[in-house]
């Protein structure tokens, strides 16, 4: 980040002298930036000489010489609508852009706008180290990888905290599509990460598969147990085949779970709050084996795709996962369920613009046969709102 950018931030909230930028930064921008005297005099020097500030008074000082106050030039003010426009560099650089554009709603909208693919680009690639160390059981990696992962959590909820909309929950890559197609910021914490952030009133829909003890009803009893008094619809995503995800041409020789308690398999697992977890290990006990049994069975990784790297990199041989991310990667699938997966809207959200184009981006996805090209999809409810906190409340 070019110190210069927000310098001129700064200006644009009215003429100041070094001595007042530098206090306003070291009490509202450190961590995110921190700049000492001598840089800021020098940037202040380069700003003028380029013509983007200019010094527009003196000031008397109580102690040492007057102080010479800049204010902002046209030139100034065309560079800094740039750079809050662009996309930034690094989680920091965000924040700073943020906290300057949280004067104007509208113009933080637009700096989050501009910013939610490289968030998730970042993100994305800090689940992936996790997930890679975690394959490989190099604890250093781990820990260090978690700490980026909780670094990049705070970001996306700083983010989150200024969109219209934000999904948090189970990942999944229709979902993924509709969400990027219309800009829909997303959080995946797991099935359960979802509800408890939708419960929170940190999310505005939870993207969950949760079945329940009888096993013959998806994620309905959990949102009357946990938000008993919310206002929610239940909209389907699809069905898909939840399973088992092996090398390419199984050569293992992987069957079903009762070869996890082989002894000869390396196995990895998905994160505590995943519903896939609670699938697999509902799916262990109906055959009557403990998952302490499984060895590996805590060696977790964040995501579906995390678990299909770990396979396909040869850190494992065996994991639980989607159909649709094996055939991505060309491995091998031996299925176990076919599960439905569902968002979980607040009222306010579900009847939001932006919960709409949302639900009307899903319905648009279904009109492609086969889950737009994704394996293991059934689209037949897609997009269509199955349950409600109200029954006698009609859904649009």
């Amino acid at each position: 980040m070019d110190p210069i950018d927000p310098l001129l931030a700064l200006l644009a909230r009215g003429p100041a002298h070094g001595y007042a930028l530098k206090r306003w930064i070291d009490r509202h921008l450190d961590p995110f930036w921190r700049i000492d005297y001598g840089q800021l005099y020098r940037v202040l020097r380069r700003a003028a000489a380029r013509g983007l500030i200019a010094a527009v008074r003196r000031e008397a000082s109580p102690r040492g010489p007057s102080r010479v106050v800049y204010g902002l030039n046209p030139a100034g003010r065309g560079r800094l609508s740039v750079w809050l426009a662009e996309p930034a560099a690094s989680d920091d650089e965000l924040m700073v852009k943020l906290a300057f554009a949280a004067a104007n709603r509208s113009r933080l909208r637009r700096v989050a706008r501009a910013n939610h693919e490289a968030v998730a680009a970042r993100d994305e690639a800090a689940r992936r180290a996790r997930g890679e160390a975690a394959a490989h059981g190099d604890a250093s990696a781990q820990f260090a990888g978690a700490a980026r992962c909780r670094r990049s959590d705070a970001t996306e909820a700083s983010l989150a905290a200024v969109r219209e909309l934000v999904v948090a929950g189970s990942d999944d890559p229709l979902l993924a599509r509709a969400c990027a197609a219309v800009a829909v910021a997303t959080r995946m914490l797991g099935s359960f990460g979802g509800l408890w952030a939708l419960q929170r009133g940190d999310a505005d829909v939870a993207a969950l598969h949760l079945c329940d003890a009888d096993g013959d009803e998806y994620n309905v009893s959990y949102l009357r147990n946990l938000l008993p008094e919310g206002d929610w619809v239940l909209v389907n995503v699809a069905w898909r085949e939840n399973g088992l995800i092996v090398g390419r041409g199984n050569p293992r020789g992987v069957r079903g779970v009762a070869d996890l308690v082989r002894g000869d398999l390396r196995f990895v697992n998905r994160m505590r709050d995943a519903g896939t977890r609670l699938l697999l290990l509902r799916t262990l006990r109906r055959a009557g084996i403990d998952a302490a049994a499984v060895a590996g069975w805590e060696r977790a990784v964040p995501a579906h795709a995390d678990v299909a790297r770990a396979v396909e990199g040869g850190g494992a041989d065996v994991g639980p996962g989607l159909r649709a991310v094996a055939r991505a990667a060309d491995l091998g699938f031996i299925p176990l369920a076919s599960e439905r997966y569902d968002l979980a809207f607040s009222r306010r959200a579900f009847e939001s613009k932006t919960g709409q184009r949302l639900v009307a981006e899903l319905r648009r996805l279904s009109s492609h046969r086969g889950g737009n090209g994704l394996a293991g999809y059934d689209l037949r409810d897609c997009g269509r709102a199955i349950a409600t906190s109200h029954p006698t409340q009609r859904a649009v």
